[in-house]
């Protein structure tokens, strides 16, 4: 049963506990949020530690060269991907981080649906397993039903083998490290600031413009 629950452990881990915000901001020409309107949507471009752990898990290089998208005060970075369309004109790399987090959630959520299936399994086989044996009402004498014992018994090792597989395509640690900072963060050289930048400014004009249209309370 632990090893068909490991399967399980990755979905519980969405924080990008690997991509830190430093301190400072990158502006845009437009400025800053001008109320309450503008903040729920303006993008900042701030400094951002990504940490890339080794396949031992023992060790981890930081990198302090990377920035990210964040909402005014936040500290948590915009997921990259669903913004992928819009940025793809400045940032044509944008389509490599798409692919290496895709990848990634494929594997998470395949080696997640494996554990939940052997986890079934277990169950299902465990309980044909034990109302096999039966005790006769007038003899007294147990009997087993061959049937339901053979039957529950190889759900059972279905369920162990599912969880073992799942176990075996759930992604590592530094799988999950980088697949964190393909998410969140744009590196140099593939990803220049300067265009993350451009982006940010043009992605802010239209929320200032949307914000201006909107009738006022």
């Amino acid at each position: 049963m632990r090893a068909v629950c490991g399967a399980l452990l990755l979905v519980t881990m969405g924080c990008a506990s690997t991509v830190t915000r430093l301190d400072g901001e990158f502006p845009a020409p437009i400025g800053a949020a001008r109320g309450i309107c503008e903040q729920a949507d303006w993008l900042v471009v701030a400094p951002t530690r990504v940490q890339f752990i080794e396949k031992t898990g023992q060790r981890s290089t930081p990198r302090d060269d990377g920035v990210a998208l964040y909402k005014v005060g936040a500290k948590r970075p915009e997921e990259i991907p669903p913004l992928a369309e819009s940025l793809r004109p400045e940032l044509p790399s944008v389509d490599e981080h798409v692919e290496r987090a895709h990848r990634y959630d494929v594997k998470t959520w395949t080696a997640a649906g494996l554990g939940a299936a052997g986890i079934i399994a277990l169950g299902v086989g465990t309980a044909l397993f034990v109302s096999s044996f039966k005790t006769d009402p007038i003899t007294q004498k147990q009997k087993v039903d061959g049937t339901a014992a053979g039957g529950g018994g190889a759900l059972v090792l279905v369920g162990f083998g599912l969880g073992i597989t799942g176990l075996a395509l759930n992604p590592g640690q530094a799988e999950r490290s980088r697949a964190e900072a393909a998410r969140y963060a744009f590196l140099p050289p593939n990803d220049r600031r300067e265009n993350v930048v451009t982006w940010t400014q043009s992605y802010n004009q239209a929320v200032r413009d949307r914000c201006e249209r909107a009738p006022s309370p």
